[in-house]
């Protein structure tokens, strides 16, 4: 759970250099927002690409935090539930090959998370 820790603080408080240490060169992220909430609309390949994108997410997202963080397992992969400042969750599972985040798994679609009761990220 130590990476998703790291993760969590390095893309959420725009510790670019941080970030880039953990990811793997031929990572892969993939979103899905379901046409409800922005997303990547096809997945990210490569680490420079995933960079660009989380340097873009940093401008967006800087000063700001989720209410909520839980960390646990996501598909048997380690990650966390954000429950998100307009009060939705997202989900973020993270594959591991060789100490190093290989894939990003990111669902923001409400209706893949309906079951995830607010009351339960607090």
């Amino acid at each position: 759970m130590e990476i998703a820790q790291a993760f969590f603080a390095a893309s959420r408080g725009g510790d670019i250099g941080a970030l880039q240490a953990l990811l793997a060169d031929d990572i892969a992220l993939y979103s899905d927002g379901g046409g409800k909430r922005p997303a990547a609309l096809v997945p990210v390949f490569g680490i420079e690409r995933v960079m660009l994108l989380f340097r873009k997410l940093a401008q967006i997202l800087a000063g700001t935090q989720p209410p909520h963080v839980s960390y646990g397992y996501i598909d048997g992969l380690p990650g966390f539930v954000t429950q998100e400042a307009d009060g939705v969750p997202q989900s973020t599972a993270l594959e591991i090959r060789d100490g190093k985040i290989a894939g990003i798994y990111v669902v923001r679609n409400p209706e893949k998370l309906r079951h995830l009761a607010p009351t339960a990220l607090q």
